[in-house]
C-alpha cells in the first residue's frame, strides 16, 4: 500500500451530541433513499449531524430535518442509503461535524508515556508506567473567515472550537458537565483502492489551548489536548 497521502484523507471538527431514532415506515427505505420517516427521537436534531444503522459502515449527514410536536420525525441525508434498512430498524446519530479545509496545512498529534525506572541499591531493578499524559495536537486549515455571515448553516472552524456565534449551542463531547467545553476531531482516510478499507482516526475531548492566525499565509493554527492518552482507530469499509 503507499504511503499516507493527506490529499485522500477529510479531517472534522465534532460536537458531543447523540441520539438515536428508529425507521418510521412499514416497507422500510431500499438503497439510494435520501430522506426517512423517523421516531423514537426527543427533541430536534440538528443539521450537520451524522448517523450509522446496523449493518452498514456507510457514515451518513443529515441535511435537513422536520418536526411534528416539537421531535423530529423527518430525516433527509446524504450521501443515499448503502444498505436498504427496515421498519423499526434502530440507528445511531453522532455529533455535528464540520469538515475542514486543510490547504497546505497539516495535523499532528503525539502519544506520550512516562516510565518510572527503579533501582537496587544503584542498580536498575525494574520499571512501571508513570502518570498518564494526555495527547498533544496541532491542527493548521485554511482561513477563510473567523466569524459566519448571516444566513451561514455552519459556523467557522474558530466558532466551532470556542463554542461561539453558530456553535453556540453545540454539545460538549466530554461526559462531565463541569468541565471546559471540548470537541473530537474526526481524520477519515480513504486510500480509494478496491478491496482496501478506509481508516476512522479519533482524537476525543481536544480542548485548544492556542489559536494562531497567520493572515500571510492563510492559516488558523490551534494547538491544545485531548484528555485521552490513545488516539481510537478504526478500518471500516465505506464504499
Amino acid at each position: 500500500m503507499a504511503q499516507f497521502d493527506l490529499k485522500k484523507a477529510t479531517i472534522y471538527l465534532e460536537d458531543g451530541y447523540s441520539e438515536a431514532g428508529a425507521v418510521n415506515n412499514g416497507g422500510g427505505y431500499s438503497t439510494g433513499a435520501l430522506t426517512m420517516t423517523v421516531d423514537a427521537i426527543s427533541g430536534q436534531v440538528p443539521v450537520g449531524t451524522t448517523f450509522t444503522t446496523t449493518g452498514d459502515d456507510q457514515i451518513y449527514t443529515i441535511s435537513a430535518t422536520s418536526q411534528t410536536l416539537g421531535n423530529t420525525t423527518s430525516i433527509t441525508f446524504s450521501p443515499g442509503l448503502v444498505v436498504a434498512v427496515i421498519d423499526d430498524q434502530v440507528f445511531t446519530i453522532a455529533g455535528i461535524r464540520l469538515e475542514l479545509k486543510i490547504g497546505e496545512g497539516n495535523l499532528t498529534y503525539d502519544e506520550k508515556r512516562t516510565m518510572e525506572y527503579k533501582r537496587d541499591r544503584g542498580r536498575l531493578d525494574t520499571v512501571r508506567e508513570g502518570d498518564e499524559e494526555p495527547i498533544d495536537v496541532r491542527l493548521d486549515v485554511q482561513w477563510e473567515w473567523l466569524s459566519h455571515a448571516a444566513g451561514d448553516p455552519y459556523p467557522t472552524p474558530e466558532e466551532f472550537l470556542k463554542k461561539e456565534g453558530l456553535a453556540s449551542s453545540y454539545t460538549s463531547s466530554s461526559d462531565d458537565p463541569c468541565e471546559p467545553y471540548a470537541i473530537n476531531i474526526i481524520v477519515i482516510y480513504d486510500p480509494d483502492c478496491s478491496g482496501v478499507d478506509a481508516e476512522v482516526i479519533t482524537l476525543s475531548d481536544y480542548r485548544w489551548e492556542s489559536l494562531n492566525h497567520d493572515l500571510k499565509a492563510g492559516t488558523l493554527s490551534t494547538s491544545g489536548k485531548c484528555n485521552v492518552t490513545r488516539a481510537t482507530k478504526e478500518r471500516r469499509d465505506l464504499v
